[in-house]
């Protein structure tokens, strides 16, 4: 992570790291995605909350279940969970790390509602939303890797985030989480398939509705330091089949703090 890197994730709370996943990993994502999409689920949750401006009775969809499928449709989705140009970044940001769920897809047709603007240090739980600099590093908790695996370019909507949000010390106002004010403060993450975004979930952001032609389809693979954990486990009681399954690297990514 180069100076300016941890400069501008300071300042802002995110960055984008253009081209850093190759095509064939793309390709192989989408046919596994293809080869599943009719057991990605419909999230009928009103992730924009009581906003107006974005509601929309075309839902999310949303699957959990990518490290699960049948290989080589898997494949991809593990691989991506241990990168290796990423890991120098979650060491800096996080220093020892795993993965506090399963990568999650989130796909979006035109027209798709958006989810209200969340984060920020005093929102939701103390653990997630921390962010800290202090003798020269940064100390950050859950962060967030996103992948997008189709364009979103101006105009389009999709990830939108407000940046220095991870060090507001005011309670969101309600009509700008919802959208419906002070828009000029939203920035709207424009991507290119391949690239890939790092952002601290104490970062103000959102998701603003889909309203380009094509399908928005991404990937979002959630970190936090090894001392920190949520109750609910990916490993349960016991190894899940689909664990055992996996390279001893990426097991290791998977494991909670505590778990032997």
């Amino acid at each position: 992570m180069t100076d300016d890197e941890k400069y501008f994730f300071d300042l802002n709370g995110y960055l984008v790291l253009r081209d850093l996943i190759d095509a064939d990993t793309l390709r192989r994502c989408h046919v596994a995605i293809d080869h599943y999409d009719d057991q990605i689920e419909v999230n009928e949750r009103r992730l924009e909350g009581d906003s107006k401006a974005l509601a929309s009775d075309v839902r999310q969809r949303w699957s959990e279940d990518l490290v699960t499928w049948e290989r080589p449709y898997c494949e991809p989705f593990r691989q991506l969970m241990i990168h290796p140009r990423l890991k120098p970044y979650l060491h800096e940001l996080m220093g020892a790390y795993h993965m506090i769920s399963r990568p999650r897809l989130v796909l979006m047709d035109k027209g798709c509602a958006g989810h209200y603007l969340h984060g920020g240090p005093l929102q939701r739980l103390p653990f997630s939303h921390t962010y800290a600099w202090k003798f020269g590093k940064i100390y950050n908790s859950l962060t967030l890797v996103e992948f997008p695996l189709a364009d979103e370019g101006p105009g389009d909507g999709g990830f939108a985030v407000i940046p220095g949000g991870h060090k507001a010390n005011y309670p969101i106002p309600q009509a700008f989480a919802y959208c419906e004010a002070f828009q000029d403060e939203v920035v709207e993450v424009n991507v290119r398939a391949g690239d890939v975004v790092i952002f601290a979930e104490a970062t103000i952001h959102g998701t603003l509705p889909w309203r380009a032609e094509h399908q928005r389809r991404t990937l979002i693979y959630p970190y936090a330091p090894r001392y920190q954990a949520r109750v609910s486990s990916i490993y349960e009681v016991s190894y899940p089949s689909y664990v055992q399954d996996m390279t001893s690297e990426q097991q290791t990514v998977l494991r909670p703090p505590g778990l032997a």
